[in-house]
């Protein structure tokens, strides 16, 4: 299927980026960010990379028809790490480079909850998607 070969990617991919950023804010910001930035850069790192994780368990359960299909499922969880790992990414490096109140955080602190929403939303689909007459 070629969405499951997409989500597949972008999870992998995903993870990729979230080592990458993981890295990044223990050593070039590790002097910048206070224990505060750094418990929601972590918290951005922990939910991207556990979701793309689930994104490519999902991915594998349907190729095994223990799961049926769901683009919906799976978009839900991709969009859901974008706003809710990227909103908390964008919070910590504004809450150090930017005055309080700035436009980011205006823009971004709606974002969190709306992403941890659609990742939550994700996996209940995914839920309701189990093939139980696949199972044995």
């Amino acid at each position: 299927m070629k969405s499951t070969l997409l989500f597949l990617r972008v999870a992998i991919l995903s993870i990729a980026i979230g080592i990458i950023l993981g890295a990044f804010g223990a050593h070039a910001l590790k002097n910048v960010f206070g224990d505060y930035e750094l418990d929601i850069w972590n918290k951005g790192i922990f939910y991207q990379i556990t979701n793309s994780l689930g994104i490519i368990l999902i991915v594998l359960l349907i190729e095994s028809k223990l799961i049926k299909s769901s683009k919906l499922a799976l978009s839900f969880l991709a969009f859901g790490i974008i706003l809710f790992s990227g909103s908390l990414y964008a919070i910590a490096l504004s809450k150090v480079f930017l005055e309080p109140n700035n436009w980011i955080n205006i823009i971004t602190i709606p974002m969190t909850p709306i992403g941890g929403s659609l990742i939550i939303a994700g996996w209940i689909i995914t839920f309701f998607n189990i093939n139980i007459n696949h199972i044995k």
